[in-house]
């Protein structure tokens, strides 16, 4: 509810600020008050010292923008990077070496209405960024503060009729038909970081203590490095049930990875998912399926994906974190498209059906449809899933 209402108010009131503070801005600058300049040489010239990135929603999403991220320590090695997130985010990038801090926005805590607005504004004012490169699509909120820094260079998207273009010094087109990976590479280009189409992520950097965690967890299930390892990611979040793949169909597929392909099946998830896991795992009734869920933190997710030889999973953050990892991924589409989100990677499938209300999410014009049904992901049959485990050898490569 508080997310829905968040977003109700980003969207209603949010483009009348927004639009309210392009005025001012272009009358301080009539006023002689100037605009941010170019900062744009790579890693041999002058180039921004002082970066702040912005990605407050969706852990798929931040697993996508680590691909830019590293490529921006590549291009800018001397350059602070900085990250603002939510606790969502938080654990994926607390870890990476593209990023030399975080900051938390709890906007449903302690950071929670205008007094925490205001003081995360004040934070980042005191940051002195040079840079900010908005990665959220479209929320009102993310351009004003990306404003409000104060930075002289300021990148974002912007759709069609989106008033927030006026908040950045370097606005660029979000392409609604390209993957998202790919966008979040054109953030780059005016820093005169050129790319073409991404066909393998940023791997997730894991701690040598979270692979061990990991190591002792298989090994206690008696899990060995030579067992046919398959993941399944059956959850979507509190937030997208409609885009689960249903439990009976989940359990069959178990069922034939266990008897035919002498598969041992690893069910991820978090704590709030544990009570569909352990349904999937009685529906299928066979030995040498291990529940995961509520067990790992985040990097320590990230670190069982990289041993799994495949990985099934709903449209969710999950199946971008089995991409980057390296494990072949199917992944489950329905209201979302695979245009924008299939997992990266030359061996990964996407499962999708074309059904007449597909796909009714919209997230580059902040807008996702009402649906408590998920007809679209009621199509996708056993077959269509088991046909494409088929079409792996399950040493990890397609046949």
């Amino acid at each position: 509810m508080a997310r829905a209402f968040l977003r109700f108010v980003d969207r209603s009131f949010g483009k009348l600020l927004v639009r309210a503070i392009v005025l001012y801005d272009g009358l301080r600058t009539a006023l002689g008050g100037g605009r941010g300049g170019s900062i744009s040489a790579g890693a041999s010239g002058f180039g921004p010292r002082n970066i702040l990135v912005i990605k407050l929603v969706g852990l798929g999403d931040t697993v996508l923008m680590l691909t830019p991220l590293a490529r921006l320590r590549r291009e800018f090695p001397e350059a602070r990077i900085t990250a603002l997130v939510t606790p969502l985010s938080v654990g994926i990038l607390t870890a990476q070496p593209a990023v030399d801090e975080t900051i938390v926005y709890d906007i449903f805590g302690k950071d929670r209405g205008i007094p925490g607005i205001l003081n995360i504004v004040r934070v980042l004012r005191a940051g002195k960024f040079d840079c900010v490169i908005d990665f959220e699509q479209h929320f009102q909120m993310t351009s004003i503060v990306t404003y409000l820094t104060g930075a002289p260079r300021r990148v974002g998207f912007y759709y069609t009729g989106s008033p927030r273009r006026g908040l950045f010094t370097d606005p660029v087109f979000l392409n609604p038909d390209g993957h998202m990976v790919d966008a979040y590479m054109a953030l780059l280009g005016p820093l005169g970081i050129e790319s073409g189409r991404v066909e393998e992520l940023q791997p997730i950097s894991v701690p040598p203590g979270d692979d061990a965690v990991v190591d002792g967890w298989l090994a206690g299930h008696g899990i060995g490095p030579d067992d046919l390892l398959v993941g399944i990611h059956s959850g979507s979040g509190i937030r997208a049930p409609v885009r689960r793949w249903g439990v009976e169909k989940f359990a069959e597929i178990i069922r034939r990875l266990s008897g035919e392909r002498d598969a041992t099946v690893v069910l991820t998830g978090g704590g709030e998912e544990r009570e569909r896991v352990r349904e999937i795992i009685a529906l299928a009734g066979v030995d040498r399926v291990y529940s995961a869920a509520g067990e790992f933190t985040i990097l320590q997710t990230a670190a069982l994906m990289r041993r799994c030889n495949l990985f099934i999973s709903n449209d969710t953050g999950p199946l971008h974190m089995s991409a980057a990892m390296g494990a072949a991924t199917i992944g489950l589409f329905g209201p979302n498209s695979p245009i924008r989100y299939a997992p990266v990677g030359r061996d990964n499938v996407s499962i999708f059906k074309d059904v007449h209300c597909s796909p009714c999410v919209h997230i580059h014009e902040g807008r996702v449809d009402d649906c408590s049904d998920g007809i679209c992901v009621k199509q996708i049959s056993i077959e269509d899933v088991w046909g494409a485990v088929k079409s792996y050898d399950l040493g990890g490569r397609v046949l």
